[in-house]
């Protein structure tokens, strides 16, 4: 299944919208954090209020998304330059070729969209190709797109590795990369790729773990020679 997560929209109408979008298409899951649902929030989304009604409502999209075994941003702000790696971007067609159950894509405020500490929470970043003159889109809208590309396919199922699993995983390479001659201007930036790379790349739990056991065990090995050495 696919969640699909609002962060703070504070227009009540187009939470309606985006749950009316969501009934056409074959998605159930709504989870609401910090948005502004209002009486016509459930009028705007006329037969699809259930959805509303029914809504988890979450108070740390960080926990919440620790358990995805992957999660989309959304952006209106494109970029296949790998250096804004930010905001690097597939489209929807790329996006519907990597989903996989148990998964959460974001859809951001109205006129802030996500924030860069939101992105960085995920593993890939869609944005929908649209004409230069004017990008942006009503957010009720893209959602329309973007789940209408994603009901062409059914996610495959598995043991998937949870961000929690990858979050580990990167904190060990994190550790390797403060203990080798790493620079440290680009620690920060390569966390992001690795969390990218590594939550795309559809692991199983049992992979995930078995790699972050070599990593861990490369760090303490890495320690053990420059204590014996008497290196800092």
């Amino acid at each position: 299944m696919i969640d699909v997560v609002l962060v703070e929209l504070k227009i009540p109408e187009n939470i309606g919208f985006i749950a009316r979008v969501m009934k056409n298409f074959g998605f159930r899951n709504l989870v609401l954090y910090n948005c502004n649902v209002g009486r016509v929030s459930l009028i705007t989304a006329s037969h699809a209020r259930d959805l509303i009604e029914n809504a988890r409502i979450i108070d740390s999209l960080e926990d919440y998304l620790g358990e995805k075994s992957l999660v989309i941003g959304t952006t209106g702000i494109r970029s296949r330059n790998v250096g804004i790696y930010i905001r690097k971007t597939v489209t929807p067609e790329e996006l519907r070729k990597i989903m996989r159950s148990n998964a959460a894509i974001l859809f951001g405020r109205e006129d802030f969209g996500l924030f860069d500490e939101e992105l960085r929470l995920c593993n890939v970043v869609v944005s929908i190709p649209t004409s230069e003159e004017y990008p942006v889109m009503n957010v009720s809208h893209a959602a329309a797109v973007i789940l209408y590309e994603l009901s062409k396919t059914e996610p495959e199922r598995g043991d998937w590795a949870t961000q929690r699993d990858v979050d580990v995983l990167v904190d060990y390479f994190d550790q390797l990369m403060h203990e080798v001659w790493y620079p440290r201007h680009r620690i920060q930036k390569s966390r992001v790729l690795l969390k990218r790379a590594f939550g795309r790349a559809g692991m199983s739990k049992y992979e995930m773990n078995h790699i972050a056991g070599i990593i861990r065990k490369t760090v303490l090995y890495i320690k053990h020679l420059k204590e014996e050495h008497g290196a800092k």
